[in-house]
């Protein structure tokens, strides 16, 4: 749609892996953690779109004593999730603790240009994602485009130690592997956030358990069927 991007998306037989799910429909107000009844956290696919409420847009754009950040902001240099802007960061953390001590955020973080033109960014803050101090954490993620009229989207998978997410469709796709120490099994939680200063943003979401991609190895007989051909 964009006429610009490659798109990345996850093959369609990920969906037969699928269990059950849970649809939500939740409003987010400022600086708010919200806790998503899901079970087990530790596989899941989920699939998201988020709105910033109009009139909280609508009061961001029209003021000018608020910051332009477009130009300067990166997922990379800008802090991680917990660095609050006028419309951002917002989205969920994944294999997280009850307590948040250990968890993975991936969101979105949208941006007013100094033509208070929206400049959005994807992002994955992986500096809090495990307690252990040997594993290399970073923050990243890049600019996405979304184009007029359209939703914030995302979809995320989740297995053990690998997040795999999704913005718009698969216009900017972000693989992260991490190494929780407490955030594991029926231990790993789901939370959706907006540490947004000013806006306040609705999140319309599915959430569905992962069963295991079984890998059933080859036979004897069966390789030594392949090497002759």
């Amino acid at each position: 749609k964009t006429g610009k991007n490659l798109v990345q998306w996850p093959v369609e037989e990920i969906k037969s892996l699928r269990l059950s799910s849970k649809q939500f429909d939740i409003k987010v107000g400022p600086g708010s953690v919200v806790p998503v009844d899901v079970g087990s956290a530790a596989q899941l696919d989920i699939e998201a779109e988020f709105e910033i409420n109009k009139e909280s847009l609508d009061k961001i754009l029209g003021n000018a004593s608020v910051m332009a950040e477009a130009e300067e902001f990166s997922c990379e240099k800008s802090g991680g999730s917990t660095v609050r802007g006028a419309l951002g960061p917002f989205g969920f953390s994944v294999l997280a603790t009850e307590s948040l001590s250990e968890q993975t955020p991936v969101y979105f973080y949208v941006a007013k240009g100094k033509d208070s033109e929206l400049k959005t960014f994807f992002c994955i803050d992986t500096s809090r994602s495990s307690v252990a101090n040997d594993v290399v954490k970073l923050i990243y993620g890049s600019v996405v485009p979304v184009l007029k009229g359209e939703k914030l989207t995302m979809r995320i998978l989740v297995d053990h130690s690998i997040v795999e997410a999704f913005g718009q469709g698969g216009r900017t796709c972000i693989t992260s592997r991490v190494y929780p120490t407490s955030a594991i099994y029926g231990a790993a939680k789901l939370f959706l956030f907006n540490n947004a200063l000013d806006a306040t943003v609705t999140a319309s979401f599915r959430v569905w358990q992962m069963n295991s991609a079984f890998i059933h190895p080859y036979t004897e007989e069966a390789f030594r069927a392949l090497t002759r051909t």
